[in-house]
């Protein structure tokens, strides 16, 4: 039996980056680990800058993610960047150095970013020892969070409120009450319009209640926020195997 905060995601546009090399901006489907650790660490109010305390956020949470909207949709919107005209004299550390120091250079980059539509998700989050915070501090920062929540992108805050939870037993337990029981309020008549109870989610460490069958690596386990840098986790996929 273990112990796991649940919150829902819902919103109209979500956008989960994927290592992006060029002027197409690829979403995910799910969300990706950076993303909920940086959902975490605004709700807590730790600031981009606080390398040592990001840190800590990162090594000790893992994830578990059941999309519910079988509804969703992709789309593709259109962007222009501006952008400073090559210039290989020049060495360049961040987008900051690029804009500061070529001023009078300015050019336009087009770029395309992807969304999802409509997608909707409960995500279960696992404390190890000697986390940083405890999951009925998340929970509470969840509820009051310190900074603006959003989904991937600035242009897609949440819908709804996140009800985060603490639910205990398997994570196939956790999600099974957190859908079916309407004790945790979850489901509300808005949801119900676009969610159904597939059993398909994703995972990271040992996991009970949960039947896999194939595991990937992902680029979203962040390094370093300062320098942006990301490595590989493992993620594993399956289906929920117990019911209530």
């Amino acid at each position: 039996m273990s112990r796991y905060l649940i919150f829902q995601l819902y919103a109209s546009l979500v956008s989960w980056g994927e290592v992006a090399v060029g002027e197409v901006r690829h979403t995910a489907t799910i969300p990706s680990r950076s993303a909920l650790l940086g959902l975490l660490a605004a709700a807590l109010g730790i600031k981009r800058e606080n390398e040592q305390q990001l840190q800590l956020m990162n090594q000790h949470y893992h994830f578990a993610i059941r999309p519910l909207s079988p509804r969703e949709q992709w789309l593709r919107d259109y962007h222009t960047v501006q952008m400073p005209k090559e210039n290989r004299k020049r060495r360049y550390y961040t987008r900051r150095d690029e804009l500061i120091l070529s001023l009078e250079e300015p050019g336009t980059m087009l770029t395309s970013r992807e969304y999802r539509c409509d997608a909707c998700y409960h995500v279960a989050v696992q404390e190890t020892s000697d986390a940083p915070f405890t999951l009925d501090e998340l929970a509470c920062a969840l509820i009051a969070p310190v900074f603006p929540l959003y989904l991937g992108r600035k242009s897609c805050p949440p819908a709804l409120p996140l009800n985060p939870q603490i639910i205990d037993g398997t994570l196939g337990e956790a999600f099974h009450k957190a859908y079916a029981d309407s004790s945790y309020g979850f489901n509300c008549e808005e949801l119900a319009a676009i969610s159904s109870a597939q059993l398909f989610c994703v995972w990271e460490g040992e996991q009970q209640g949960v039947s896999g069958f194939a595991t990937q690596q992902r680029g979203d386990q962040p390094v370093s926020r300062n320098r942006w840098q990301f490595t590989t986790r493992l993620q594993h996929s399956g289906y929920l195997t117990e019911e209530c």
